[in-house]
């Protein structure tokens, strides 16, 4: 092996160390910023006549309609689709912002599986 070899090879394997130790990120956004995102354009998307987008947006609606049953579903629609504040939807559900933070979590990381399963298993090794 010459130098030139062994200081790459040294160099991946220590790169690939560090992001799987969380010490290193890459510059991707993760499943949960891209759902976030999906979510906040989903009415943008659904007025595009494109074939992807249309993919898309019914790759979304068969993602909202598996958590459909949740009792917090809402906080979905009124915060991402309505733009409703978190203080707002707190009062719609009348409880505390904590708990609307907490299940908009709980959903968006449901949702994420469904909608990026390949980023969720990558992140899932670093």
């Amino acid at each position: 092996m010459d130098v030139e070899s062994i200081i790459e090879n040294t160099v991946n394997k220590t790169v690939l160390k560090l992001k799987m130790a969380g010490l290193m990120k890459d510059n991707r956004k993760s499943a949960f910023q891209k759902t976030e995102e999906l979510l906040r354009n989903y009415y943008i998307f659904k007025q595009s006549e494109q074939p992807y987008t249309k993919k898309l947006i019914e790759k979304i609606d068969y993602a909202m309609d598996t958590i459909k049953s949740d009792p917090y579903y809402d906080i979905i629609i009124l915060y991402y689709f309505d733009g409703c504040s978190r203080e707002s939807v707190a009062e719609c559900f009348d409880t505390t912002v904590t708990t609307i933070s907490r299940n908009k979590t709980r959903l968006i990381n449901k949702l994420k599986t469904a909608l990026f399963s390949d980023d969720v298993i990558y992140e899932l090794f670093l």
